[in-house]
């Protein structure tokens, strides 16, 4: 009978048979650890589509490329429901099993309830969805004991002696679950065709071959492999039992071959698939030293009596699907343990890469014994690290009410994880109490008072410490506890404080998905990582992580460095992982009663410098622990957008936090909001604030751009930094680019990237295009090959972050700006050179446009404020100073006019004649005139001919009188430019440097630029004094 056409589901995939991601939430690798190699075989010879299910994440062997997967539990009725939609056969794999280390008496009923469950959500689907056929992996466990003693050394295994004593007593309720399964489903043999295999000990390449899971034949293999590979001179095999035990042992690509037989057959009765040869398991070992190539003679054997054996002998017989269908394995115990052997040797070899010895010997000797698995022992517990102080509040019970908040929330939050069943979930509380917390400390019959109010809460699961640290320091007890809980053996440390409130279920099974997820996306080891809580009372802060013992481990019992007192522990986790882009908020929320944005009982005290050496030294530690384990991995370069916010523009916004970078960086965008009262806030903070990757802060008034790029350094943990202006519009690929030249140079002090702006195609933009003002703005495409550039605007700048330099932008330059880039610049490339490094470069593809300010509308007020702030750096940088021959057009308007004045003051004082005066006042009013003629006259000669071609090269849609008059007007802005920086000087009192001009190339282009300054001051003298001659003598 063909396959029905339709889809395939098969379950338990990411186990051996199925080899494949199955929806099952065991820890072991499915039933026979079969579906695996049975959807890879699917789909090699291009049977069906083919999707899968599993628990788990991670596989010991690819599944085929083009399989749909799906991770889920199929404890879970509505996953079930989900993973046979649109099926037509079903082939379920998946289940809680193992080797004698895994179905022994202790697991009984967890094994029953789990695999029971499992079976009857996805035939209930099954029947539901209109499922054709359904195949299920029962086990040879269904047979009697009273077969399989002693003395029934050459028992042959038939299908029908499953009921040769009644009532039936299989092995162990893993056994009875799977006889039961195969009476439940032939209720339902009207509707389905079913089909049921009844497995012998299926070994082969992918199976599970460490951790407590696997079978005889690849632990042995396991054990043989790991003598051959230690130094000892004396090699010992553990056996559990006496070795006299027989079994028979299926090649799993025999088991392939006759599952696919049975599913395409017409047969509807129960088969067995095993071998037919049954061995002892001492012979067993045996074949195992000669596969690993170890002298016998050389190996001595120990047994082990107190380890679960199951039944003395077993063995299948084939009579039934030999005749049915024509299947009998191929494959002998010698060639299959062989190849077998062959492939665990392989993964054992890449898993002992990069050990140091010392941890390689002790891996090998953990290899040549076998674990006996307690599931309900091993459960993944979660160490809640609780600090609880009585003080700082109204009244001592307060932080009792605060606490019963929290464990009731707790208890309601996880009661749904400790009784799923598939997986294991356990909570313990460890409570820091400081040494003098009397109230706290009052003990009776159920422990202090704290103790008291967890229990009442059915929070049974605690530890006690007490602490000896000054007050406050609540850092400090969770390290306590995080040591007290690794020490334990806890999975995950939560970082908690009394005063939460954990606001949704599952949270710990989000977060041990967040941790596959991450494992699975970076290539990074299972637990690798920080994962927080969203926290409503302070969005956007990765408040309240959990880490795995995995970083515990890392820094060997310590969960953060002890310069944190009570403020940034838990960023500095966050940012920690964030380097290899394994930081992650879940979606489980919690809020925050008593601290968060808001006061605290104790005096919040800041890591201050955290972000730069701490920060740092971390992430040497981690990088060194993955080179010792995970060689592959490696570090992602971190950037931080800061943007200061005055407009609040969503247009921008939006444009801006749809950024993404590439997967090797790792992007968070920092807004500093610099109007309290934008109306748009509500909409930003609604829209983005629950991003984990976005920070939302409200300055309390407004400060000014350099305040609040400044407030957004000291907000960054990254390594560089991108500002970008609030109402510029970057390229798509502006992030990737940024990371192209970091990694370029990564020594340089910066980056100065491209500001475009839009066509300038009205008189007043092109007249600021033509007066200079616009000149630097693109600079780096102006001098693409430059490592050391003169500054950069800040509407497009990159700055290295993470050396800490404490340079930020001076706030002595206006609010407005004007010559904080220029400044924040120099002194950033002066401190990088002084420590090994370069300047700016040249960024020439990082590109931003900025539009015309006030939408092109006229306005020169802005370049008179920036030039009022930038006539500043004459004083501040005399190296980049110098004089001219004669004084710009601003310095020689107000030369006239004071003269002037002056001249018809004295006049009047002296004689008094009115005539003479207003003739004084009309010659000023003349060379004034003359003047701004002059400097007309000359802007239109340098711009329409003798430098017509830098003209032609500016973005500018205008051409004759339109051209000429925004040349005209161009004089104006200069002017007006030049006027600003001399009221500015005036106003600060720099009376020694009026006359001085700043080389805005901090002589990077040698003295060109100031001989072709001081050409054009002269010819603009000249002129003026022919103009003025001229006029005079008419």
């Amino acid at each position: 009978m063909p396959l029905p056409d339709g889809l395939i589901l098969v379950t338990g995939g990411h186990g051996f048979i199925v080899r494949f991601y199955a929806s099952v939430e065991i820890i072991v690798s499915l039933t026979v650890n079969q579906g695996g190699n049975m959807a890879r075989h699917l789909a090699s010879i291009g049977r069906r589509k083919i999707r899968i299910v599993d628990i788990s994440r991670t596989a010991y062997l690819e599944p085929p490329a083009d399989a749909e997967v799906l991770i889920g539990n199929l404890c879970d009725p509505a996953f079930c429901k989900t993973a046979v939609r649109g099926v037509k056969t079903v082939l379920h794999f998946a289940a809680t099993m193992g080797g004698m280390g895994v179905i022994h008496s202790d697991n009984d009923f967890t094994i029953y309830q789990e695999n029971h469950r499992m079976t009857l959500n996805l035939l209930a689907a099954a029947v539901s969805a209109g499922v054709n056929l359904f195949f299920y992996a029962s086990s040879a466990c269904v047979y009697p004991n009273s077969l399989q003693g002693a003395d029934n050394k050459d028992v042959s295994l038939k299908e029908d002696d499953a009921y040769a004593q009644l009532p039936p007593s299989p092995q162990g309720l893993y056994g009875l679950e799977k006889l039961n399964t195969e009476n439940v489903l032939f209720q339902y043999t009207s509707g389905l065709s079913i089909r049921i295999a009844r497995f012998h000990n299926v070994y082969g390449p992918g199976g599970s071959w460490v951790g407590g899971r696997e079978k005889a034949p690849a632990a042995f293999l396991r054990k043989a492999l790991a003598l051959k590979r230690t130094e000892a001179s004396t090699k010992e095999m553990e056996i559990w039992g006496s070795g006299d035990q027989r079994r028979s042992f299926c090649f799993i690509d025999d088991a392939v071959e006759a599952i696919l037989a049975l599913i395409q057959s017409d047969c509807e009765e129960v088969v067995n698939i095993g071998d037919d040869r049954s061995v002892t398991v001492r012979e067993l070992a045996d074949i195992a030293i000669r596969c690993a190539d170890l002298n016998r003679a050389d190996v001595q054997y120990h047994y082990v009596h107190d380890k679960p054996v199951g039944v003395a002998s077993r063995n299948s017989n084939n009579d039934r699907v030999r005749k049915l269908l024509g299947w009998s394995p191929k494959t002998t115990l010698e060639e299959g343990m062989r190849s077998t052997g062959g492939w665990i040797a392989g993964e054992m070899d890449q898993a002992l890469n990069h050990l140091k010895q010392s941890e390689r010997a002790d891996v090998l000797r953990r290899w040549t014994t076998s674990e006996k698995i307690d599931l309900q022992a091993e459960a993944t517990t979660f160490a809640i690290l609780l600090p609880i102080t009585s003080r700082g509040s109204a009244s001592p019970d307060d932080c009792l009410d605060n606490l019963a908040r929290f464990a009731r929330s707790l208890a309601l939050t996880t009661k749904d994880d400790i009784a799923r069943l598939g997986v294991r979930y356990r909570v313990r509380i460890y409570l820091a109490i400081d040494h003098d917390d009397d109230f706290l400390l009052t003990c009776g019959k159920e422990g202090n008072r704290a103790e008291r109010v967890l229990r009442q809460e059915g929070l049974s699961q605690l530890s006690t410490i007490i602490c000896h640290h000054p007050r406050g320091h609540v850092c400090a007890l969770w390290r306590d506890c995080a040591r007290a809980a690794w020490k334990d053996g806890a999975d995950y440390m939560t970082l908690m404080g009394d005063d939460v409130i954990l606001q949704d279920a599952s949270w710990m099974s989000a977060a041990v998905d967040a941790f596959e997820q991450l494992s699975v996306e970076h290539g990074v080891p299972l637990g690798f990582g920080c994962v927080a809580f969203m926290d409503t009372s302070f969005p956007g802060m990765p408040t309240f992580p959990v880490v795995h013992r995995m970083h515990m481990d890392i820094f060997k019992g310590e969960v953060i460095p002890d310069m944190f007192v009570n403020q940034d522990g838990d960023p500095f986790l966050f940012q920690l992982y964030r380097r290899w882009g394994c930081s992650r908020m879940m979606l489980p929320r919690v809020s925050n009663a008593v601290g968060g944005s808001e006061g605290a009982r104790y005096h919040k005290v800041s890591a201050v410098g955290w972000t730069y050496g701490p920060l740092d030294d971390a992430t040497t530690a981690v990088e060194s622990w993955l080179c010792e384990h995970r060689q592959l991995v490696e570090r992602k370069l971190t950037i931080d957008v800061v943007i200061p916010c005055y407009r609040v523009n969503l247009t921008y916004v939006d444009r801006f936090l749809a950024l993404r970078p590439s997967s090797t960086c790792t992007v968070m965008f920092i807004i500093i909001v610099d109007d309290p009262c934008s109306p748009n806030i509500a909409a930003l903070m609604g829209r983005y604030a629950h991003r984990p990757d976005i920070r939302i802060r409200v300055n309390a008034q407004n400060m000014g751009a350099s305040a609040a790029r400044n407030r957004g350094l000291q907000e960054s943990s990254a390594e560089w930094v991108l500002f970008l202006d609030d109402d510029v519009t970057p390229e798509d690929n502006i992030l990737i680019e940024t990371e192209k030249v970091i990694r370029t140079n990564p020594s340089a002090a910066g980056f100065v990237g491209t500001a475009l702006f839009p066509v300038a195609d009205t008189v007043a933009t092109a007249a600021i295009h033509l007066a200079g003002v616009t000149y630097f703005w693109d600079i780096a495409r102006k001098r693409a090959d430059d490592n050391d550039l003169p500054w950069g605007v800040t509407a497009c700048l990159v700055a290295r972050r993470h050396m800490e330099d404490n340079i930020v932008f001076d706030l002595g330059f206006p609010k407005t700006g004007g010559g904080e880039d220029i400044d924040y610049c120099r002194r950033k490339r002066d401190f990088s050179f002084a420590h090994g490094g370069v300047g700016f470069c040249a960024a020439p593809d990082v590109v931003v446009t900025h539009p015309w300010w006030k939408q092109g509308r006229r306005s020169w007020w802005r370049f008179y404020m920036w030039s009022k702030g930038d006539g500043a750096l004459v004083a501040k940088y005399p190296e980049f100073t110098y004089r001219q021959a004669a004084p710009n057009s601003a310095e020689s308007l107000v030369l006239c006019a004071v003269l002037t004045v002056g001249a018809c003051t004295i006049s009047l004082l002296t004689s008094g004649a009115t005539g003479t005066v207003l003739r004084i006042a009309f010659l000023g009013t003349r060379a004034c005139l003359s003047l701004l003629a002059a400097n007309i006259a000359h802007d239109l000669y340098r711009h329409g001919w003798r430098n017509a071609d830098r003209t032609a090269a500016l973005h500018m849609a205008l051409g004759g009188w339109q051209l000429v008059v925004a040349m005209i007007e161009s004089t104006f802005i200069r002017i007006f430019s030049e006027y600003g920086r001399l009221a500015g000087m005036l106003e600060r009192g720099e009376y020694g440097v009026i006359g001085m001009s700043f080389d805005w190339f901090t002589n990077r282009a040698g003295d060109g630029p100031r001989r072709e300054e001081n050409k054009n001051r002269l010819q603009r003298v000249a002129l003026w004094i022919l103009i003025l001659a001229i006029w005079c003598g008419m």
